[in-house]
Formats: structure tokens, C-alpha cells, sequence
């Protein structure tokens, strides 16, 4: 019997032990349910004081829920008839939040002993699952009628292009009404990019990228465009800093963010009249440890509203009027950063200023420049054509050199063949087209590699020539592709 009373004592205290020490809520009540007794957890769930009497006093405190008190008379008396409940119950705590809670009860002579366990990691879990699938539907339909207006898009351009060569004489009212229809096929192309990107179905070529030269050309680019009362400042560490991805894709994401600031900023000024503080943009990279880098961009606009701020990334959320904004811009960004393996946050004050912080990992070799891919002599009568497709070019690696018509083209390629590795070309320019410098080409170099471009859908070249064939409107994609078959160095 002794040692009976041994272990008797010591269940006595091992339970004692658990009531007091345990993590989740423990509590006596009497038949009415008017709490006996109660363990800290259930004072510290509850958001209670051990010395509030009323929690002990009031038979209601763990029952003023969703239910009404008649649904707690029905379940305690089925624990009153047979001995046991098991269930989900949602508690109020003190301050008023509802708290979820699965509730086992156990008759114990005269009363009943209760235990919960808080069920709100679980319902956070839930929600976030199911906005993921939420979220993997719209992207799956936003991939899908972005490729379909993508084809459309093509068309369009394609038969502009072929439209504005037929002209023979452009007014100033046609030029201008071109200039409208090309600024709203980029606005269009942007817009398709955002939604592939925000989908992840569009394929991306990342490739060695140095943060230094890609945020200075940003910037750079930006600050003549930005408006003059706007100080636009880049501040970037000495040594090299070089991650993998695809610069085009990256500049436009970080020309975006510079242009969401100087809309918070123009907001601002527009609502105070006049701003009492310097306007400014600050662009700032720099590491946050061995192996992973910042890029900063704040500015001191508007401001969100916490309710504008918690919905920022949200896909199609946006709080600019009807037609004028995607709700695209930050989450494509955050798709693409995420794609990096990267991350990005967005910081807000309402009225003060607003801060976007993208963080992603280096290369593990660090290299001072872009790795020379090669040299490509690109010819185009087409100014902006050209200084895009330039530029594209720049951001992966290649030396370019450029001329505006195959005659000077064909000068450059005699005066500077030994450095130059592939041709990219259009077919239809003034002087000499594209088939007659490839023509001439050929007979001088039997394996240089030649790409022409053409926007007309019927356009055939001969095969004698050896050459690729890209329509307009360019995909960079397989503008690139060539080059890294073709060029070997």
C-alpha cells in the first residue's frame, strides 16, 4: 500500500506539474461552467490577469463566443450525460479577438476538466495555403491570356511596321499619331511582360550581371526623364558586385520602382501645394554579408496607408485610377526577384516616405565586368530600333559596333572585321538592303554568322546565304540564342 501511495503522489504531482507548467490552456468549471480554476496559459491565451476575479467569477467569460449560451447548455449537458466532448470552440479573450480553440472536456465527479490547444497557426497556415492556390490559378490565366495578347500584339505590330514603310510621305500630324500608336504598344508590351513575369511563364537567360554598371545605367537613364525638381541620387560600394540574372528584365523592374517613387512624390507635392523638404530619390546598393547584396530605393512621397501597404504586392492591386495603372508593377518585380532566389519588402509611412528593399544572392566569383561574349555589328535605319537592340546586347556581354544603312555598315565590316563576330542586320534599308550586304559579306567570309531581321511576314531569304531569319517585333530571347550558337570564343 505504500508504494501505492508513492506513485499516487507522484501522478498527483507530475499532473500538478503539467497544469501549471503547460503550454496550452487547462481549466476546472463547475457544471454551470463557472471557472473553478484555471492554469497561467489559460490566463495568458485569454489575455487575463491571475488576479482578475471576474475570469473566475463570471460563468460566461470562456463562453461569450460566435455560439449563443444555449449551444454551451447543449453540449455541457451531453457531457453531464456522457462523460466526454471533443470539438472546435472560438473563445473571446479579453481584448475581444475570437481565438479558435479545440476543446476536449472530461466529466470528473462533480465538475468538468477542460483543455484547449490555440488553433490560429493552423488557420494562418490554411489561409496561406489556400491564397496559394488562389494565386496559382490567377497566374495560370494570367499566363495564358498574356500569350494569346502577345500573338495579337505581333500581329498588330507587324502590320503597323509594314503600314508606316508603304507611306511614302509621313505628315507631322501622321508622325505624331505613330508616335501615339508606338508609345501604346509599349504601354501594351509592358503590360504583357508584366504578366508573363507575374506568371512565370516567361522563360528568362539569366547570365553574369554587375549591379555597379546595370543601377548606374539606370539611373542615368532616369534622371532624364524625372522631373527637375527631383534629386535622384545612386550611392554604390567600390568593389565589384556581380549576380546572376537577366539585366534587361532587372533594369526594368528598378526603372519601375524609381518611377512608383516619383509618382509617391508628385503626389505629395500635388496635395501639399508646396513640400516643405528637399524632394528626393535615393538608390543605394550595398552587401548585407558575404554572399548577398541590397539595392535600396526610397523616397520621402506620399506615403502608403497601412491598408494600401498590406495589399502592394497583391497581383492586379493598384490606386491609381481606372486605365492608368496594371497593379502588376510590384508583384511582377517580386515574381522575378523570387525566381533570383532573392527577396523583396516593401516599408511605408503615411505622409513621410516609402522603401523597397530587394535582396538577392551574389555570385559566388565575383568578376569587375561582364564576361566578353563578342563582338556584333549591328545595322538598322531604325534609331530607337537600333539603340534598344544595343542596348539589350550591352546588358549580356556583347561589344557592339553600329551603323545606320548596309553601305556604312559595309565600310565598318572591311575596316574592323578582324574584331567583329557576328552580323545582325534588317533587310529592308535605304542604299544597300540586307540581302545585298549578306551577299557581299559571303563572298568575303564564307562562316561569319549573319542574322536578318525583317518585318514582313513573306519575306524569303536564299538559302545560298547561309544566314538566320528573325521577324519583327524582335524577341530578344532569340536574338540571343543566335549569339550564343553562333559566336564561339
Amino acid at each position: 500500500m505504500a508504494g501505492h501511495d508513492v506513485k499516487k503522489e507522484q501522478l498527483q504531482h507530475a499532473l500538478q506539474s503539467l497544469f501549471e507548467q503547460g503550454r496550452d490552456p487547462m481549466f476546472i468549471t463547475s457544471k454551470e461552467g463557472r471557472i473553478l480554476q484555471a492554469n497561467p496559459a489559460f490566463f495568458a491565451l485569454y489575455q487575463y490577469s491571475e488576479q482578475d476575479d471576474k475570469v473566475l467569477e463570471d460563468s460566461g467569460v470562456w463562453q461569450n463566443t460566435l455560439h449563443d449560451f444555449a449551444y454551451y447548455k447543449t453540449f455541457l449537458a451531453r457531457v453531464e450525460k456522457e462523460g466526454y466532448w471533443s470539438g472546435e470552440l472560438h473563445v473571446a479573450s479579453k481584448s475581444g479577438e475570437i481565438i479558435p480553440v479545440w476543446t476536449q472536456i472530461v466529466k470528473v465527479d462533480d465538475c468538468f476538466a477542460i483543455t484547449q490547444v490555440d488553433l490560429r497557426e493552423r488557420d494562418k497556415t490554411a489561409r496561406k495555403l489556400e491564397q496559394f492556390s488562389r494565386l496559382q490559378s490567377l497566374a495560370t490565366l494570367a499566363g495564358g491570356v498574356a500569350h494569346e495578347f502577345n500573338n495579337i500584339l505581333g500581329g498588330i505590330q507587324g502590320h503597323l511596321y509594314l503600314f508606316k514603310r508603304q507611306l511614302q510621305v509621313l505628315t507631322d500630324k501622321d508622325k505624331d499619331r505613330f508616335s501615339r500608336i508606338d508609345a501604346l504598344m509599349t504601354r501594351a508590351s509592358g503590360l504583357v511582360q508584366n504578366l508573363l513575369a507575374f506568371s512565370k511563364q516567361k522563360p528568362t537567360v539569366t547570365a553574369e550581371v554587375n549591379l555597379k554598371t546595370l543601377l548606374d545605367e539606370t539611373v542615368s537613364m532616369c534622371r532624364r526623364s524625372i522631373d527637375k525638381g527631383i534629386a535622384l541620387t545612386v550611392s554604390l560600394p567600390d568593389e565589384p558586385v556581380v549576380i546572376q540574372a537577366d539585366a534587361v528584365i532587372l533594369k526594368q523592374h528598378i526603372f519601375e520602382l524609381i518611377n512608383n517613387a516619383q509618382s509617391a512624390i508628385l503626389r505629395q507635392r500635388l496635395e501639399q501645394g508646396q513640400c516643405s523638404v528637399a524632394e528626393k530619390i535615393c538608390v543605394q546598393l550595398r552587401l548585407t554579408s558575404p554572399d548577398m547584396v541590397e539595392i535600396l530605393v526610397q523616397d520621402n512621397g506620399c506615403g502608403m496607408q497601412d491598408a494600401v501597404l498590406r495589399h502592394c504586392l497583391d497581383p492586379f492591386f493598384s490606386t491609381e485610377p481606372v486605365g492608368k495603372g496594371t497593379g502588376l508593377g510590384l508583384p511582377s518585380a517580386l515574381s522575378y526577384i523570387e525566381q533570383l532566389k532573392g527577396s523583396l519588402e516593401v516599408e511605408s509611412v503615411h505622409g513621410e516616405y516609402t522603401k523597397v528593399r530587394i535582396v538577392l544572392p551574389m555570385q559566388v566569383e565575383a568578376v569587375e565586368v561582364l564576361t566578353d561574349k563578342g563582338c556584333v555589328l549591328l545595322i538598322d535605319d531604325e534609331p530607337d530600333l537600333r539603340d534598344s537592340i544595343e542596348e539589350i546586347l550591352l546588358c549580356h556581354g556583347y561589344k557592339v559596333i553600329t551603323a545606320s544603312n548596309g553601305v556604312e555598315g559595309l565600310d565598318v565590316w572591311r575596316a574592323k572585321q578582324a574584331d567583329i563576330d557576328a552580323v545582325i542586320m534588317d533587310i529592308v534599308m535605304p542604299n544597300m538592303n540586307g540581302i545585298e550586304m549578306a551577299t557581299a559579306l559571303r563572298k568575303e567570309n564564307k562562316t561569319l554568322p549573319i542574322c536578318l531581321t525583317t518585318g514582313y511576314s513573306q519575306q524569303a531569304v536564299p538559302e545560298h546565304l547561309h544566314v538566320n531569319l528573325i521577324r519583327k517585333p524582335l524577341n530578344p530571347d532569340l536574338l540571343l540564342e543566335f549569339l550564343e550558337a553562333s559566336i564561339q570564343k
